[in-house]
């Protein structure tokens, strides 16, 4: 027949295709194109083709049962899921009477002459190509052998000590004697926890400011923007009126802002004007009485704003009643506003009237005594952008609660861009890391290391990505160079491709997405964590 294919033609054809496609997959970049910020596109090598070897995951079954009780999950930061509301009602609080702090809504430098600063507490493929992944409560498909599942309760058995600079080892002893005062009733005190995506929605620093405050004393949900990206805690539904704005230095296309004044929580949120210059706008805060006892405390509320150009009135209101209200001068500093809350855990409104702009740098509800506990995620981030913050708002928000420790937890977005040498991110990170100690003359900080990440290999298999210990190992050198301690993620979670037991962990410890915790898994970072930090506290202890 005339159309009859010649199966030697069709055997060339294919060895043709087979041909070209080995020749793209030697020449491919193995981190593969970035197309956009959303995507990029991976092609498989040879080796990966015609592998036989079935990755071998990490035995993590030596760390032991230490999950808190199961209650502790339901209705707060800990569900069972791996998105919850980012809002909460809390229950009990002091029945103090309608007063302001005599600094409110005055330049920081007057303010605090007045205020008892000490009484602030402070290649399974990423869904994203620049690190962030979605977070998804789906369980992966198993691949044809199953991963040894994480212990869950054996984890929790080993502490993974903190790692400090050779000839440096009290590089934390400003902030231990910090912490026994605040646990001795001496005052207050605060902890900010960095990081990227790993630590939004108050995982992981959840259940370490759960066990800092159940020994140091101290509640509340802590600092938080007016607007975030991502629901920020379990305790407190914040809503908003008006039109608000957020700026961060991660937004490029609003870098040409005349100036970079970020904050603590390295964003603001903007009230800006509607029609003909005037501004009005609230925001709410509505407790849904999930999440730990103690994140539903609310004792006193701050807010930080300033560097307005017109006057503004402010109010405080608990539900229909007007609690109070003052008047926010034109200024070009830092002011805060600071009330003790009468009706405890309720539901209050801060309403603001005036023209032009009015920058909003942090919210913040705490108690008075303690240890107060941040969680300020920057999603996308490397922790490479405190530097682009200037430096008054920073440092004058540190001095005035009282911040004496720094943790950040940055890594999985530079993971996706593959390179045997990280020297330039290890330079890069410490210049955030002396930056950020320049703030305050005796802040002490903690870096943590990259957590472990797969990536898919054939066969439905997950292997750590192979630039995780050179991260790691950068980060460590950065911590060690500036100064600061280190904290090992990637060997406490059990080193190489010990992410699919985590996911494989019954209940699950980490997300199908094999690079987040689930809110489980977080808790128990969490808790490791802490074991560190007081394996460190207790031996200050000891020698003072």
């Amino acid at each position: 027949m005339k159309n009859q294919v010649n199966p030697l033609t069709v055997l060339l054809f294919i060895s043709a295709v087979f041909i070209v496609l080995a020749a793209v997959s030697l020449f491919f970049p193995p981190e593969g194109i970035k197309i956009s910020d959303d995507f990029r596109f991976r092609f498989p090598n040879l080796e990966s083709v015609l592998q036989t070897d079935i990755p071998e995951y990490a035995d993590i079954s030596h760390l032991t049962e230490r999950y808190r009780p199961d209650e502790e999950f339901a209705g707060g930061e800990w569900t069972g899921r791996d998105t919850v509301v980012d809002t909460v009602r809390d229950t009990a609080g002091p029945d103090a009477g309608p007063e302001m702090d005599e600094g409110l809504l005055q330049p920081a430098s007057e303010a605090e002459k007045k205020a008892e600063v000490n009484d602030v507490t402070g290649d399974g493929r990423p869904a994203s190509a620049n690190g962030e992944h979605a977070m998804t409560d789906t369980e992966p498909a198993p691949p044809g052998e199953e991963p040894v599942p994480a212990d869950e309760g054996r984890l929790r058995e080993v502490i993974f000590p903190l790692e400090l600079p050779d000839g440096e080892i009290k590089v934390l002893d400003p902030f231990f004697s910090h912490l026994h005062n605040a646990g001795e009733g001496g005052g207050a005190m605060r902890i900010i926890h960095y990081g990227d995506s790993q630590i939004e929605n108050n995982r992981i620093t959840s259940a370490l400011r759960n066990r800092m405050q159940a020994r140091f004393g101290g509640g509340g949900t802590g600092m938080f923007p007016v607007i975030s990206p991502a629901p920020h805690n379990a305790s407190v539904r914040v809503m908003t009126g008006g039109n608000w704005v957020r700026y961060t230095p991660l937004e490029r296309a609003r870098e040409s802002r005349e100036d970079f004044r970020y904050g603590l929580l390295m964003s603001f949120c903007s009230l800006e004007p509607v029609t003909g210059g005037n501004t009005e706008g609230a925001f709410t805060l509505r407790p849904t009485g999930l999440g730990p006892a103690r994140s539903r405390e609310m004792e006193m509320l701050t807010v930080f704003t300033g560097f307005n150009s017109s006057p503004f009135t402010v109010e405080l209101l608990s539900g229909e009643q007007r609690i109070d209200a003052d008047l926010i001068f034109p200024s070009d500093s830092l002011v805060f506003a600071r009330w003790l809350l009468p009706n405890g855990s309720a539901e209050y409104t801060v309403r603001f009237a005036g023209r032009g702009s009015l920058p909003v740098f942090s919210v913040s509800v705490d108690n008075y005594l303690g240890v107060g506990i941040d969680n300020v995620p920057m999603r996308g981030s490397s922790g490479l952008e405190f530097s682009r913050s200037s430096r008054e708002p920073m440092a004058k928000m540190m001095e005035l609660l009282n911040v004496r420790l720094l943790i950040l937890q940055f890594g999985v977005n530079v993971v996706p861009d593959i390179a045997d040498d990280y020297t330039w991110y290890e330079n890069s990170l410490v210049r955030q890391l002396n930056y950020l100690k320049s703030l305050s003359h005796d802040i002490s900080i903690i870096v943590i290391g990259v957590s472990d990440m797969s990536l898919t290999r054939p066969g439905g298999y997950y292997e750590s990505f192979p630039n995780i210990g050179l991260i790691r190992d950068a980060q460590r050198r950065a911590a060690f160079r500036s100064g600061a301690a280190f904290w090992d993620l990637y060997g406490a979670m059990g080193g190489r491709n010990s992410m699919p037991s985590w996911v494989n962990a019954d209940p699950p410890l980490g997300q199908a997405d094999h690079v987040h915790f689930t809110f489980r898994g977080s808790a128990l970072i969490g808790d490791l964590l802490y074991d560190a930090i007081m394996q460190g506290y207790e031996r200050w202890l000891e020698s003072n």
